[in-house]
């Protein structure tokens, strides 16, 4: 498969997922795993938000270093995928970028275009996972195949 084909199977794949864990660092250093469902990819990168007020954010902010996987719902064992995405999280605070982050969640989460449309942006927070490696797990090629790739800042987009 090329690198091409490969990057848009994995962006579909995210894209198709319901719900993710997002996986981050508490202050203390203890791991946490959430689930959300207000996420968005932007090529191999990850919007995603959340309340301003929610533990989580300060985490992040103090240890950007996170991980999101993706798995779909009923699969079966046999064709089982799942993507993991790594990376460093930037808040996005203004701008063009959030603009387009906005924008993007909007498309793909109509709850969270709805929590924009009634002013709420103000006490939203969103990230960007900046994606720099990325585990693909695809049991259908082979039990326990996962193609491992570490990305440069050009095949992120």
């Amino acid at each position: 498969m090329s690198q091409e084909a490969w990057k848009k199977d994995v962006v579909s794949y995210v894209d198709a997922t319901r719900f993710a864990v997002l996986g981050y660092v508490r202050n203390d250093g203890t791991p946490l795993l959430r689930s959300i469902g207000s996420f968005a990819p932007s090529g191999l990168d990850v919007y995603f938000s959340t309340r301003k007020e929610a533990a989580k954010v300060q985490a992040i902010s103090e240890q950007k270093r996170i991980s999101i996987l993706f798995e779909h719902d009923d699969q079966d064992l046999a064709l089982w995928k799942s993507v993991l995405l790594i990376g460093d999280a930037e808040k996005i605070e203004g701008g063009a970028e959030l603009d387009l982050a906005v924008e993007t969640l909007s498309q793909r989460n109509p709850r969270f275009k709805e929590r924009i449309a009634k002013g709420e942006l103000p006490i939203t927070q969103i990230f960007k996972l900046k994606a720099e490696e990325v585990e693909y797990l695809d049991y259908g090629k082979g039990f326990g195949q996962v193609q491992k790739t570490i990305l440069n800042k050009a095949e992120t987009a």
